[in-house]
């Protein structure tokens, strides 16, 4: 049986070890912190134009993967629905697919768009609410939210019919915070045929409700990020061992992973699958980091600037990787040939953009998949 070591806790670490596994290897996944998954708002953004990504952008990931729109649809089907079972088995579940998008609002009352969402989250979809009534459920304890706030804002920004309801809990500790919330039990509010909007964390929500999304520290975060855990063993990996063009073994601390396959999911900047300074590296096996198809350390300070100038764009830096996702040297070759790299830490994407979830879980499942087979 092929031994396959993914490296990461996200959701791209998550995918690979699931694809692995459904390809029949063992795996074993391995993290040294939870990473930009832990911090998600509760909306996962897949992909929005595939055939224009195709077209127009040619170092995106899923560009450099040389599979056509219908190839890649396919591919995204089906890693979206085993995420969605996966995840449901652990007791989340989701609702959506990369097909359809819709806008969910979170507790400012401002609209994110969203291809997939918890089920605690959907029916809360904005066209979903029109010509409904909303009552939005505040706690006059928490001093970081405001029910009457996020009604006016649902009311004058997306004509829905929403109002305030203030619904007491007085065992909550001083100077309360949103977070405090987290696994309580929802409190049944006195308005009656009305959806019901609740702020994040509650728990056993009436049929008629819903959470708003919110932004870090997100209970949606601490809920997806519990689930990908399980099972995962915390260690930071340091260095690998290899012999020729295949990686024997990772090692982290005095312990060593030996694998036939190795998944390189550890994320961008927050991560720590690239780390920047005056040049940006990846500074566990010296890969290439890219910019635009270009080397980025041939940039000098460029890079530096945009950090001022569009933060957007320094985000786009990462590894680049060849169509079976082997990640690449500056010089274009692929030094590994047991190696894959998953999520975050490829570039050639908007880091919070369009495709903030589509990267990890395509990628993660497509590199689980080839990382399973290549030990074979």
């Amino acid at each position: 049986m092929t031994k396959v070591l993914v490296i990461g806790g996200g959701i791209a670490g998550y995918c690979a070890a699931l694809s692995a596994r459904r390809s029949g290897a063992e795996v074993t996944v391995v993290a040294r912190a939870p990473g930009a998954t832990a911090l998600y708002a509760g909306a996962m953004e897949i992909v929005d134009d595939l055939d224009s990504i195709l077209e127009h952008e040619p170092h995106h990931p899923f560009t450099r993967l040389g599979i056509d729109a219908v190839g890649l649809a396919a591919e995204l089907d089906e890693a979206i629905s085993n995420l969605k079972l996966a995840l449901g088995k652990d007791g989340l579940s989701f609702e959506g697919t990369w097909r359809t998008r819709g806008r969910y609002a979170d507790i400012h009352g401002l609209a994110r768009p969203a291809n997939v969402v918890p089920e605690t989250v959907a029916r809360g979809e904005l066209g979903a609410l029109s010509g409904k009534r909303v009552a939005v459920i505040g706690v006059p304890e928490i001093g970081d939210y405001d029910a009457a706030s996020t009604a006016q804002a649902l009311k004058q920004l997306h004509s829905i019919e929403a109002f305030a309801e203030d619904i007491s809990i007085p065992d909550l500790p001083q100077a309360a915070a949103l977070t405090d919330l987290y696994g309580r039990r929802a409190p049944a509010p006195r308005a009656r045929g009305a959806a019901i909007a609740y702020p994040p964390g509650f728990t056993n929500l009436p049929p008629d409700g819903f959470e708003l999304l919110a932004s870090p520290p997100s209970p949606h975060g601490w809920r997806l990020q519990q689930a990908i855990a399980l099972g995962t063993v915390s260690a930071e990996v340091t260095s690998f061992e290899s012999s020729g063009s295949r990686i024997t073994a990772a090692r982290a601390g005095s312990r060593s992973f030996r694998a036939d396959s190795f998944v390189l999911a550890t994320g961008r900047h927050i991560g720590g699958g690239v780390r920047g300074g005056r040049s940006t590296i990846e500074s566990l096996l010296g890969l290439g980091v890219f910019y635009e198809g270009r080397p980025a350390s041939s940039l000098g300070t460029r890079l530096q600037h945009l950090e001022y100038l569009d933060p957007g764009e320094e985000m786009k830096l990462g590894l680049a990787a060849d169509r079976r996702l082997h990640p690449l040297l500056e010089d274009g070759t692929a030094p590994h040939g047991n190696l894959y790299a998953a999520g975050a830490v490829l570039g050639g994407y908007g880091y919070s953009g369009p495709c903030g979830f589509g990267i990890p879980i395509l990628t993660g499942w497509l590199a689980g998949r080839w990382a399973a087979k290549s030990g074979s």
